[in-house]
């Protein structure tokens, strides 16, 4: 069976091995990196404010684990916030822990999972929140607080794009799977809709280029979160949901799509 883990490589070796521990071929074929960026004097002025003024926010909403290493770079030495501190998954709740820090999770990890929280949705008129994420990130969830009157600064430490190489390392890709000897269709993981923005966009300048190839069709996904499901639902594309991206939820995907009429 093959798996195509799609996540940046900063993120992918502990999934890649889990699921080579437990038999699969994994081709790893990023669709995203992440670099980080320059904040700008105002979001200074936010990470200034939540480290010397400890009653101005009411929560800090922590978006990755890369969100949380520059957060916390930029944070004093010992530093523990008293305001609520919620951290979209595990992983990233692991990297705040580490430092001391009482951080919740959504049972969801998703925008919607974080909007059930009664830390956020119980906010309203006069109340802060500070979030640390990637530019343009958790647009619906900022969303929702600003209609709340909630007032949302938001700090972007890094900016997601395609790999400059994705181009070359998808025609290996395409490369490896007709060589593969396999009765099933190839499992790709997406993880975002930037992610599947960037799939899409391979597959039609391959198409462009050769006039030939695999097509969207030819695989089954994994998609993280309602929204993302419901783009390739209606592209009448083989999909099934996780609900995080842990190797045991990633299991559980992957397993379901084997016994999937």
């Amino acid at each position: 069976m093959i798996f195509i883990n799609t996540r940046p490589t900063s993120r992918s070796l502990l999934l890649t091995q889990a699921m080579q521990d437990k038999g699969m071929t994994v081709l790893e074929m990023p669709l995203l990196e992440l670099a980080p960026i320059d904040i700008s004097e105002r979001e200074q002025q936010y990470q200034q404010q939540f480290c010397q003024q400890q009653d101005r926010y009411q929560a800090l909403v922590v978006v990755s684990p890369t969100a949380a290493r520059m957060g916390l770079a930029a944070c004093p030495k010992g530093f523990i916030p008293n305001c609520a501190v919620i951290a979209v998954g595990h992983a990233t709740a692991d990297i705040l822990r580490a430092e001391g820090w009482q951080v919740q999770c959504p049972e969801e990890y998703s925008n919607e999972g974080m909007i059930k929280m009664s830390a956020l949705n119980s906010l309203g008129a006069g109340d802060h929140i500070l979030v640390w994420r990637g530019r343009g990130g958790r647009r619906v969830l900022v969303n929702f607080l600003q209609d709340n009157e909630v007032e949302v600064h938001a700090i972007a430490w890094y900016q997601r794009q395609c790999p400059i190489d994705a181009p070359t390392k998808f025609e290996q890709l395409q490369q490896q799977l007709t060589t593969l000897v396999s009765n099933q269709r190839p499992i790709a993981l997406v993880s975002s809709g930037e992610a599947f923005t960037n799939w899409r966009l391979l597959f039609a300048e391959s198409e462009d280029e050769k006039g030939n190839g695999l097509q969207l069709a030819d695989f089954n996904y994994l998609t993280f979160g309602k929204r993302l499901t419901e783009t390739l639902e209606e592209l009448r594309l083989n999909c099934i949901r996780i609900d995080n991206l842990d190797v045991e939820e990633v299991w559980r995907g992957i397993e379901q799509t084997v016994t999937k009429p």
